[in-house]
């Protein structure tokens, strides 16, 4: 019979002492997983090219976690480099790696799906965007996930050298976007790369199993974030997020619904290669 002092919610969430590096966790979601972990007693290196956000968002918490800015370009495999070195001078081990960093793309704009003939649509769709567009959002999207797993590996490895029960694990933030088959209006650079996230996540999984180095994703639908302009407070009844948004539950995602599924993926220990949907219905709404 299990010990059910070990199945109290405190005991099962418990990352009290451990390292997490969190990229992008100067604002947005990554500033809610950075917060959430520090609440949590979690010592939490974010990432980020912008010192301002970074600094604004550095803080030490009563539960002994905090919050530590490095500035770390995740398109540059030397600034990558770099990071890894900064905080390896400090730990021996980092128990929670959270790709999170990532830009969005700007779809048709207010006017929609263009309409017209077939070549009024071609053009629309030829001056959307250009291939350098597309190259930027995969660097950041996908690509950069790989270099920065790939470079904090023997960290992520070491945790379990350190006196833990296993390696430190990845969370890969991918999106709703990477899985419903509609471009929502004109996004397809985004919601391709997003797809991609998820089956960079999946591959990564296989591979790294040997080391048992766990790699799963989050994919969030709207929250309040710099790329998403929805407010959790934005209209006060149901009828306008399931208007206006299209989510069923009638509200945005709240910072309480995102820490939940983070600190699950950072604690279970039999999850890998898993992608998590938190949308409020969302995506059942847009098969």
């Amino acid at each position: 019979m299990a010990d059910l002092n070990q199945l109290t919610a405190a005991s099962l969430f418990n990352v009290k002492g451990w390292v997490a590096v969190v990229t992008g966790g100067g604002s947005g979601l990554g500033k809610i997983t950075a917060q959430a972990l520090a609440a949590n007693g979690v010592k939490v290196y974010i990432t980020g090219r912008r010192v301002d956000k970074l600094k604004e968002t550095e803080m030490k918490h009563e539960s002994g976690g905090s919050i530590i800015g490095v500035q770390m370009d995740v398109t540059d495999k030397a600034s990558i480099e770099a990071g890894v070195a900064e905080i390896a001078k400090n730990e021996k081990f980092v128990n929670f790696l959270v790709n999170n960093a990532g830009v969005s793309t700007p779809g048709y704009g207010p006017s929609g799906m263009p309409q017209g003939t077939p070549a009024e649509i071609s053009k629309t769709m030829m001056n959307n965007q250009t291939f350098d567009d597309w190259a930027w959002i995969y660097k950041v999207n996908v690509t950069s996930y790989y270099f920065t797993s790939a470079a904090f590996l023997p960290l992520l490895t070491a945790a379990k050298d350190n006196g833990y029960p296993e390696a430190g694990s990845i969370l890969n933030i991918s999106s709703i976007s990477g899985i419903t088959k509609e471009s929502q209006n004109g996004q397809f650079s985004y919601n391709a790369s997003k797809a991609a996230t998820i089956s960079l996540t999946e591959q990564l999984a296989v591979d790294f199993k040997r080391l048992k180095v766990r790699v799963n994703t989050l994919a969030p639908g709207y929250f309040p974030s710099e790329m998403t302009p929805i407010d959790e407070d934005d209209g006060s009844a149901e009828e306008h997020f399931q208007t206006k948004w299209g989510i069923p539950f009638g509200r945005a995602g709240q910072s309480r619904d995102y820490a939940q599924a983070v600190l699950n993926f950072a604690v279970n220990q039999y999850t890998t290669g898993s992608t998590l949907v938190i949308d409020g219905a969302w995506l059942l709404a847009h098969a």
